[in-house]
């Protein structure tokens, strides 16, 4: 397995070390870890969980777009478009505008939406750090649905 190359899905608490969809090659292998050189230039063991085997190509966020007004609605599409091509949607709220939700459109005592993303602010700033954060642990996909054309 020594200079195999790797592609890194997700960084987890190796953000020193590791950038999502950056390739790796492998110094040493352990039953569950490979040893690679990180980004910081260091040789470092990491779970085989972060990685998959091969020179992949991984589409990376571009760009996203508020789809409705973070002021009028209390929950707000937003638009994601990758370095593919391909685009997702998402939900976002904040705990406030989710209680407000509730008050106000709810006919049944609860939902589940798996692309509903909760932020401590509507901000674009704040909007934009969570979704890099979810792209780096490889958790933006499940948190967005795909984009019907």
């Amino acid at each position: 397995m020594e200079g195999t190359i790797i592609t890194c899905m997700s960084i987890g608490v190796y953000a020193h070390a590791l950038t999502r969809g950056n390739k790796y090659i492998v110094k040493k292998e352990d039953r569950d870890k490979y040893r690679i050189t990180g980004n910081h230039g260091k040789a470092v063991w990491i779970s085989k969980a972060h990685f998959i085997e091969g020179d992949i190509e991984v589409p990376y966020l571009e760009r996203w777009k508020f789809d409705d007004d973070p002021k009028e609605f209390d929950l707000v599409e937003v638009t994601l478009t990758f370095s593919d091509g391909s685009e997702r949607w998402s939900l976002v709220t904040t705990p406030q505008k989710l209680v407000n939700y509730f008050k106000k459109e709810m006919k049944i005592p609860g939902f589940n939406i798996k692309h509903l993303i909760i932020a401590n602010t509507m901000d674009h700033d704040d909007i934009e750090k969570i979704l890099k954060y979810l792209e780096a642990n490889n958790e933006l996909t499940e948190a967005s649905k795909a984009l019907e054309c």
